[in-house]
């Protein structure tokens, strides 16, 4: 008996194998959603640079970093939304500062823009957000020690 061999299909589609039909049965069935995210995002090649400081530094928060990438890229409600699977409305209520903008939505939408304005706007933010607990700590602190 012949040992059957690793690289042969005929394991799987049978004897008779047609490269047309296999590729069709093998793969599997995409939604509609699937298929348009994937044809939205896929001709993003290049990935998101870095926004300009001057940019950044005149960013006031989170709503406003996702206006000014939207109106930079040219980018309609209607493609973030369906790019990220989610509602126009959902990303409207976001883009709007109505809804605090979830962690998995900044990757996404820097790819999505070209820009990682976004992303570095958290950034800042937390960076402020620390340098302000230490001196606010050092000065509760030496209020403290003034008390004494």
């Amino acid at each position: 008996m012949e040992s059957p061999d690793l690289f042969s299909v005929s394991p799987v589609h049978g004897e008779k194998f047609c490269p047309k039909e296999a590729v069709k049965s093998c793969q599997e069935q995409q939604s509609s959603v699937k298929r348009k995210t994937a044809a939205l995002v896929l001709p993003m090649r290049k990935g998101p640079s870095h926004a300009d400081p001057r940019v950044l530094r005149q960013i006031e928060s989170e709503a406003q970093a996702i206006a000014v990438s939207m109106r930079a890229c040219g980018a309609k409600l209607a493609y973030v939304a369906a790019a990220l699977g989610k509602s126009e409305s959902y990303i409207s209520l976001i883009r709007a500062g109505k809804r605090p903008v979830p962690d998995w939505f900044v990757n996404p939408f820097c790819h999505l823009t070209g820009t990682l304005l976004l992303r570095q706007f958290r950034d800042l933010q937390t960076a402020l957000e620390v340098v302000t607990a230490r001196s606010e700590v050092e000065r509760l602190a030496g209020m403290l020690e003034l008390a004494a």
